[in-house]
C-alpha cells in the first residue's frame, strides 16, 4: 500500500542537516572475504556452460587489497565489462558432467563510510557539459528506468518549481521512501523483481531495485544524473559465519559542486535504521560495491541478442541458453545463481 506524500518528510530529508552531519562518525573497515557462488540445475548432458560471476573491485570507497581465486572448475579468467569496467571472474567448463558447480574468491577489502552533508546553496546547475558527459546516466529510455508519462508526472509532482539540483533530489528521495515499501516492510509488494520502476510505482514498493530504479527514473525526469549500484552487506552479527548475504543495491546521483553522491532509499526507511538524513546521502562502511549500471556487456556471451540487464550474483549460459538468475515467483523457482559469504574483519 502507498504511504501519504508528508510535508513533514519532505522536510526532514533535507540534505544540509548540521545536526546529521556532526552526528555520522567517518568509519573505515578491513575484512577478509570468502564468497562463494553456485549454478545449480544444469542439465543432464550439457556440453558447455559459461558462467560469469560478480567479484569486487576498487572504487571511490572502497580497495580491493588482495583477491585470490581459491577453487574454480574447468578454466577461468577475469574479464572487463567494456561500457563501466566493471570486473567479472568467467569460468567455462566443458562437459561438466554434473547438475551443479562452485566457484570460490577469497579477497581483502578495506570499506570507508560515505556521508555527503550537502548544502543546496552551494550546489550548481545541470549544464550543457554534464549532459554530454553523463549521457548514459541521463538516458530516458533505459530498460525498467524509462521515463514514462506517469514517472515524469511523479518527478514534477515532487519536485514543482524547484530549480536547485540538490532540493530536487532530496524531494525526489522523500517521494520515493513516502510512496514505496520495500517487501520487508510490506509483505504484500513483490519480493523478486527485475528492478522495474513502473511496476514500483503501481504496486506501491518491491525489491530495492524496483525502490532505486523508481528514484533513477524520476531523477532523469528531471534532467538529473542517476545511475544504480549493486553490491551486498557485511553485517556484525554475520562475522565468522557462512551465509548468504542476499543483495542490496543502490542509487547514486549527480549534484554538481559535489559530484556522485550515494543513496539507499530502503535503509533510509528501515524504521529500525538510522534514518533518512544519514542514508539519503550516504553509505556506511559494511557495505560492499560489486558493479555500477546495468545493460551489461559481457564479454564472451553467447546470446547476442539483447545485454545482461541486471547482475546480482552472476550470469551464466548453459548451451547458449540464458540460466533463471532471479527467482520465478509466478512457478515458485529460485535463481540458479547463488552466493554465500564468510567474512571476518581485520583489526
Amino acid at each position: 500500500m502507498n504511504k501519504p506524500l508528508a510535508l513533514a518528510s519532505l522536510l526532514a530529508a533535507s540534505l544540509a542537516s548540521t545536526l546529521a552531519a556532526s552526528a555520522v562518525p567517518d568509519a573505515t573497515t578491513t575484512y577478509r572475504v570468502r564468497q562463494t557462488a553456485r549454478l545449480t540445475e544444469i542439465p543432464a548432458g550439457a556440453r558447455q556452460v559459461n558462467w560469469w560471476i560478480a567479484i569486487p573491485d576498487d572504487e571511490r570507497h572502497q580497495d580491493v587489497l588482495d583477491l585470490t581465486v581459491t577453487s574454480a572448475p574447468g578454466t577461468w579468467r577475469i574479464v572487463t565489462e567494456p561500457d563501466r569496467a566493471n570486473r567479472f571472474l568467467l569460468v567455462e567448463v566443458t562437459n561438466p558432467g554434473t547438475d551443479s558447480l562452485a566457484a570460490t574468491v577469497e579477497f581483502t577489502l578495506r570499506r570507508q563510510s560515505v556521508f555527503v552533508d550537502i548544502d543546496p546553496a552551494k550546489s550548481g546547475p545541470i549544464t550543457e557539459t554534464h549532459r554530454r558527459l553523463f549521457v548514459d546516466e541521463l538516458r530516458q529510455d533505459a530498460p525498467y528506468m524509462a521515463v514514462t508519462p506517469t514517472v515524469r508526472t511523479m518527478a514534477d509532482g515532487a519536485c514543482g518549481a524547484e530549480s536547485n539540483v540538490a532540493r530536487q533530489v532530496a524531494l525526489l528521495l522523500a517521494a520515493v521512501a513516502d510512496r514505496t515499501n520495500h517487501y520487508s516492510i510490506d509483505s504484500t509488494v513483490p519480493k523478486c523483481s527485475p528492478g522495474d520502476a513502473e511496476a514500483c510505482m503501481e504496486k506501491g514498493g518491491g525489491c530495492c531495485t524496483d525502490l532505486h530504479a523508481l528514484f533513477i527514473a524520476c531523477a532523469r525526469a528531471r534532467g538529473i544524473p542517476a545511475r544504480l549500484q549493486m553490491g551486498y552487506r557485511l553485517r556484525e552479527p554475520n562475522a565468522g559465519k557462512e551465509v548468504d548475504p542476499g543483495y542490496r543495491c543502490w542509487a547514486e546521483y549527480f549534484i554538481p559542486g559535489y559530484g556522485w553522491v550515494p543513496t539507499d532509499i530502503v535503509e533510509a526507511d528501515d524504521p529500525k535504521g538510522l534514518g533518512r538524513a544519514r542514508w539519503f546521502s550516504g553509505l556506511t562502511e559494511r557495505r560492499l560495491w560489486l558493479n555500477s549500471g546495468r545493460e551489461f556487456d559481457l564479454p564472451g556471451r553467447a546470446v547476442t541478442s539483447h545485454r545482461v540487464n541486471t547482475v546480482v550474483v552472476g550470469y551464466a549460459e548453459i548451451d547458449g541458453k540464458e540460466v533463471r538468475v532471479i527467482p520465478d515467483e509466478a512457478h515458485n523457482l529460485p535463481a540458479q545463481i547463488t552466493r554465500t559469504v564468510l567474512f571476518t574483519e581485520i583489526p
